[in-house]
Protein backbone atom coordinates (compact mmCIF):
# COMPACT_ATOMS: atom_id res chain seq x y z
CA UNK A 1 0.00 0.00 0.00
CA UNK A 2 1.29 3.19 -0.77
CA UNK A 3 1.76 5.94 1.85
CA UNK A 4 -0.27 9.25 2.25
CA UNK A 5 2.97 10.72 3.85
CA UNK A 6 5.51 9.69 3.22
CA UNK A 7 7.08 10.58 -0.68
CA UNK A 8 11.05 10.04 -1.08
CA UNK A 9 11.14 13.52 -2.44
CA UNK A 10 12.87 14.80 0.76
CA UNK A 11 15.64 12.06 0.92
CA UNK A 12 17.92 14.39 -1.17
CA UNK A 13 17.79 16.84 1.33
CA UNK A 14 15.51 19.43 -0.84
CA UNK A 15 12.12 19.54 -0.66
CA UNK A 16 9.78 21.93 -2.38
CA UNK A 17 7.88 25.18 -0.97
CA UNK A 18 4.49 26.39 -1.28
CA UNK A 19 6.25 28.95 -3.70
CA UNK A 20 7.00 26.19 -5.93
CA UNK A 21 10.64 26.12 -5.31
CA UNK A 22 12.86 23.29 -5.16
CA UNK A 23 15.36 24.16 -1.57
CA UNK A 24 17.70 22.68 0.61
CA UNK A 25 16.14 22.00 4.14
CA UNK A 26 18.62 24.05 5.53
CA UNK A 27 17.26 26.81 3.66
CA UNK A 28 16.01 30.15 5.40
CA UNK A 29 12.34 29.59 4.57
CA UNK A 30 12.83 25.70 5.50
CA UNK A 31 14.22 26.50 8.75
CA UNK A 32 11.55 28.81 9.54
CA UNK A 33 8.80 26.59 8.22
CA UNK A 34 10.00 24.32 10.64
CA UNK A 35 10.44 26.66 13.90
CA UNK A 36 7.03 27.68 13.01
CA UNK A 37 5.98 24.37 13.13
CA UNK A 38 7.77 23.51 16.29
CA UNK A 39 5.89 26.70 17.83
CA UNK A 40 2.70 25.47 16.51
CA UNK A 41 3.22 21.73 18.33
CA UNK A 42 4.32 23.21 21.68
CA UNK A 43 1.10 25.72 21.32
CA UNK A 44 -0.97 22.61 20.75
CA UNK A 45 0.52 20.93 24.36
CA UNK A 46 0.45 24.02 26.50
CA UNK A 47 -3.50 24.02 25.62
CA UNK A 48 -3.42 20.35 26.36
CA UNK A 49 -2.24 20.82 29.35
CA UNK A 50 -4.37 23.72 30.03
CA UNK A 51 -7.43 22.33 29.53
CA UNK A 52 -6.41 19.12 31.63
CA UNK A 53 -5.34 21.17 34.18
CA UNK A 54 -8.82 23.73 34.85
CA UNK A 55 -11.18 22.84 31.78
CA UNK A 56 -13.75 25.35 33.29
CA UNK A 57 -11.57 28.40 34.56
CA UNK A 58 -9.18 28.36 31.80
CA UNK A 59 -11.70 28.47 28.67
CA UNK A 60 -10.73 31.83 27.78
CA UNK A 61 -6.97 30.61 27.21
CA UNK A 62 -8.23 28.01 25.72
CA UNK A 63 -10.50 29.59 23.18
CA UNK A 64 -7.29 32.34 22.65
CA UNK A 65 -4.88 29.52 22.14
CA UNK A 66 -7.13 27.58 19.46
CA UNK A 67 -7.01 30.82 17.99
CA UNK A 68 -3.36 31.79 17.84
CA UNK A 69 -2.83 27.75 16.53
CA UNK A 70 -4.96 28.67 13.36
CA UNK A 71 -2.58 31.75 13.06
CA UNK A 72 -0.11 29.58 12.55
CA UNK A 73 -1.39 28.22 9.54
CA UNK A 74 -1.63 32.11 8.22
CA UNK A 75 1.66 32.50 9.13
CA UNK A 76 3.06 29.49 7.73
CA UNK A 77 1.71 30.93 3.93
CA UNK A 78 3.29 34.05 3.94
CA UNK A 79 6.72 32.18 5.39
CA UNK A 80 6.69 29.25 3.00
CA UNK A 81 6.08 31.78 0.12
CA UNK A 82 7.43 34.62 1.40
CA UNK A 83 7.74 36.02 -2.80
CA UNK A 84 4.06 35.59 -2.93
CA UNK A 85 4.24 33.51 -5.94
CA UNK A 86 1.16 31.66 -4.90
CA UNK A 87 -1.42 33.91 -2.87
CA UNK A 88 -4.04 31.97 -4.26
CA UNK A 89 -3.05 29.39 -1.50
CA UNK A 90 -3.27 32.14 1.65
CA UNK A 91 -6.57 32.19 3.54
CA UNK A 92 -5.47 35.14 4.59
CA UNK A 93 -2.65 37.65 5.81
CA UNK A 94 -1.48 38.04 9.23
CA UNK A 95 -2.32 42.11 9.90
CA UNK A 96 -3.76 44.77 12.57
CA UNK A 97 -6.65 42.53 13.17
CA UNK A 98 -4.98 39.59 14.94
CA UNK A 99 -2.00 42.05 16.67
CA UNK A 100 -5.18 44.19 18.54
CA UNK A 101 -6.73 40.95 19.39
CA UNK A 102 -3.45 39.14 20.85
CA UNK A 103 -2.48 42.60 22.75
CA UNK A 104 -5.98 42.95 24.29
CA UNK A 105 -5.74 39.69 25.44
CA UNK A 106 -2.46 39.93 26.93
CA UNK A 107 -3.83 43.06 28.59
CA UNK A 108 -6.42 41.12 29.79
CA UNK A 109 -4.19 38.83 31.94
CA UNK A 110 -1.75 41.69 32.42
CA UNK A 111 -4.50 42.72 34.73
CA UNK A 112 -4.89 39.41 36.63
CA UNK A 113 -1.18 39.45 37.27
CA UNK A 114 0.92 40.98 39.81
CA UNK A 115 4.40 40.63 38.45
CA UNK A 116 6.99 39.61 40.69
CA UNK A 117 10.05 42.35 40.48
CA UNK A 118 12.60 40.21 39.53
CA UNK A 119 13.92 37.59 36.67
CA UNK A 120 11.77 34.49 37.23
CA UNK A 121 14.30 31.14 37.87
CA UNK A 122 11.70 28.74 37.85
CA UNK A 123 8.08 28.31 37.44
CA UNK A 124 5.74 27.27 39.86
CA UNK A 125 3.74 24.65 38.57
CA UNK A 126 4.19 22.21 35.63
CA UNK A 127 1.70 24.14 33.09
CA UNK A 128 3.20 27.55 34.03
CA UNK A 129 6.96 26.00 32.82
CA UNK A 130 5.38 24.72 29.82
CA UNK A 131 4.45 28.53 29.13
CA UNK A 132 7.73 29.44 29.66
CA UNK A 133 8.76 27.01 27.15
CA UNK A 134 6.69 27.74 24.59
CA UNK A 135 7.52 31.60 25.06
CA UNK A 136 10.98 30.42 24.14
CA UNK A 137 9.82 28.79 21.15
CA UNK A 138 8.28 31.76 20.14
CA UNK A 139 11.39 33.84 20.43
CA UNK A 140 13.34 31.38 18.56
CA UNK A 141 10.72 31.50 15.89
CA UNK A 142 10.75 35.12 15.67
CA UNK A 143 14.68 35.10 15.17
CA UNK A 144 14.20 32.79 12.62
CA UNK A 145 11.74 35.00 10.68
CA UNK A 146 14.10 37.84 11.29
CA UNK A 147 17.00 35.86 9.52
CA UNK A 148 14.53 35.03 6.63
CA UNK A 149 13.57 38.46 6.21
CA UNK A 150 16.82 39.87 6.01
CA UNK A 151 17.83 36.63 3.32
CA UNK A 152 14.84 37.66 0.78
CA UNK A 153 14.50 41.65 1.17
CA UNK A 154 11.44 41.74 -0.68
CA UNK A 155 9.62 39.23 1.98
CA UNK A 156 6.94 41.92 3.38
CA UNK A 157 7.44 40.45 7.18
CA UNK A 158 7.05 43.83 9.77
CA UNK A 159 3.31 42.63 10.55
CA UNK A 160 4.81 39.28 10.99
CA UNK A 161 7.86 40.21 12.88
CA UNK A 162 5.59 42.42 15.44
CA UNK A 163 3.14 39.16 15.63
CA UNK A 164 5.69 36.89 16.89
CA UNK A 165 7.79 39.28 18.83
CA UNK A 166 3.81 40.67 20.87
CA UNK A 167 3.55 36.47 21.01
CA UNK A 168 6.36 36.13 22.91
CA UNK A 169 5.51 38.74 25.15
CA UNK A 170 1.65 37.14 25.44
CA UNK A 171 3.17 33.48 26.57
CA UNK A 172 5.66 35.43 29.16
CA UNK A 173 2.26 36.86 30.72
CA UNK A 174 0.32 33.59 30.12
CA UNK A 175 3.45 31.52 32.06
CA UNK A 176 3.05 34.30 35.05
CA UNK A 177 -0.88 34.00 34.67
CA UNK A 178 -0.75 30.55 35.19
CA UNK A 179 2.11 30.61 37.98
CA UNK A 180 -0.26 32.21 40.65
CA UNK A 181 1.81 34.15 42.10
CA UNK A 182 4.14 31.03 43.15
CA UNK A 183 6.89 31.55 40.39
CA UNK A 184 10.47 31.54 42.00
CA UNK A 185 12.36 34.49 41.53
CA UNK A 186 16.00 34.53 41.57
CA UNK A 187 18.07 34.17 44.17
CA UNK A 188 21.45 34.80 43.88
CA UNK A 189 22.87 33.60 46.99
CA UNK A 190 21.77 30.34 45.62
CA UNK A 191 24.76 30.47 43.84
CA UNK A 192 27.19 30.60 46.52
CA UNK A 193 25.41 28.27 48.84
CA UNK A 194 27.09 25.24 49.50
CA UNK A 195 23.69 23.40 50.79
CA UNK A 196 21.29 24.45 47.66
Amino acid sequence: MRSRVTTKNGDTGNTRTLGGDVLSKSHPILECTGRLDALRAHLALLRLEIIAAKPNEQEAVDKFLFWLLHCCFLVGAEVNDPKRKHPEYRQGEIGAFHLDRLETEQARLEALVTFPRAFIVSAGNKTAALADVVATVARDFERSLVRLSEAIPEFKAAALIAFANRLSDYLYVLARYLDKGRGQPVDYSVIYNMDA
